[in-house]
């Protein structure tokens, strides 16, 4: 029996510490460990249900682990600084671009066929759909997308 809590034990403990440093490996161990107190369950007791329950009721708690884990990091001093809390404003950014468009501009860099493009003293990537364009030339902007300007030479 003192098997079979301990793997229990060091498997929830590789499931928490998963959440802090994540990359999977401690997560994977977590789970041979549950594999482990199953395997101990059945030389110990025999047969396979009692393994199958020590299994199903290891798992269940492993999962209520997480989920209690990820609810109490969340509102931890500590784990707010592991959670991405703001967006990242591309919504605002793309209907930003989407009123330059029929506007014109000159190329910043040469765009082969990706480069920036200078429109009202503001910078902007853009993507020329003829393909190369040289520093220096007229643009206009025909159409944007979520990142940046598509220009065409004028």
């Amino acid at each position: 029996m003192i098997k079979i809590l301990a793997a229990l034990f060091f498997g929830y403990l590789l499931v928490a510490l998963e959440a802090i440093v994540p990359g999977g490996v401690l997560g994977l161990l977590g789970f041979v460990c549950l594999l482990a107190s199953s395997y101990f369950a059945h030389l110990e007791y025999g047969g396979w249900m009692i393994p199958l329950i020590v299994f199903l009721i290891g798992g269940f708690g492993g999962v209520l682990l997480v989920f209690y884990q990820f609810k109490w990091l969340s509102q931890s001093k500590f784990g707010k600084n592991m959670f991405v809390h703001a967006t990242s404003g591309a919504v605002k950014k793309e209907k930003l671009l989407q009123e330059l468009v029929g506007k014109n501009g000159h190329a910043e860099t040469d765009h082969h066929p990706e480069g920036l493009v200078r429109v009202d003293d503001k910078t902007y990537d853009s993507f020329c759909s003829s393909g190369f364009l040289s520093k220096g030339a007229e643009v206009e902007i025909i159409k944007a997308d979520a990142f940046r300007l598509i220009v065409r030479p004028l």
